[in-house]
């Protein structure tokens, strides 16, 4: 009788513009998940099929300009400085934005640090599936979200 090989974990599409997110899941979550890359919207979109779920950061001033969506979710091309900064400054929520307008309807959660409760209620009706959670959330309570 051959051994029986077991399902593979579920796989989580992490939206950042460095490694700090994906480094730390792997690290300590990596066996009971699978964490791929994502540092754009174009990259979100290609590795969401199948992807049990989405984690977004909200900032990404990393990110060169021509990668960052605007609200239509469009990649920017040639925008000034202070577009950019608002745009990198909410790009997790326009990414997501961006991928539900494409019919990508995945559970997703948000790292994000929102002064005002009604914000982070207003982005999870308008974008659901989606938590919004502050970005010190520990790993033991990401663990049961994405269970």
């Amino acid at each position: 009788m051959l051994p029986r090989v077991s399902d593979p974990p579920p796989r989580f599409v992490v939206c950042e513009d460095g490694t700090e997110y994906i480094d730390r899941f792997r690290r300590f979550l990596g066996e009971a998940f699978a964490f791929v890359p994502a540092t754009s919207f174009a990259d979100a979109l290609a590795s969401a099929p199948g992807a049990a779920g989405l984690l977004l950061d909200l900032d990404f001033r990393r990110t060169p300009a021509a990668a960052l969506v605007d609200e239509a979710g469009v990649p920017g091309a040639a925008i000034d400085a202070g577009t950019r900064r608002r745009l990198a400054e909410s790009q997790g929520i326009l990414i997501l934005r961006a991928l539900r307008a494409r019919g990508v309807a995945t559970r997703a959660i948000l790292f994000a640090d929102l002064d005002d409760p009604a914000r982070a209620r207003f982005l999870e009706a308008s974008l659901a599936p989606l938590t919004v959670v502050p970005s010190s959330t520990g790993l033991r309570e990401l663990a049961a979200l994405l269970k």
